[in-house]
């Protein structure tokens, strides 16, 4: 018996006009996706506290693009347990 519960399921972001340019991809093992998921927010956080960018228009959207992908694994690790 192949258990599946353990693994990512298929889950798309970054729509555009409805169209998602992203996945993440199924089958992946969900302490690997948790982990960089886990990553992705440290960036987020340090990036946030940092302040650093001069341009604040490109650091709202590398903090809600790095946001957007951790939600994605997280959420791709949801699906699995359902």
């Amino acid at each position: 018996m192949n258990d599946n519960s353990n693994l990512t399921t298929s889950q798309p972001f970054d729509d555009t006009d409805g169209v998602p340019l992203f996945l993440v991809n199924a089958g992946v093992p969900i302490d690997n996706a948790l982990a960089r998921a886990a990553d992705l927010m440290m960036y987020v956080e340090t990036l946030a506290a940092a302040d650093s960018l001069m341009n604040k228009d490109h650091e709202r959207a590398i903090l809600q693009t790095l946001s957007e992908m951790a939600k994605a694994l997280t959420r791709a690790c949801q699906g699995a347990a359902a």
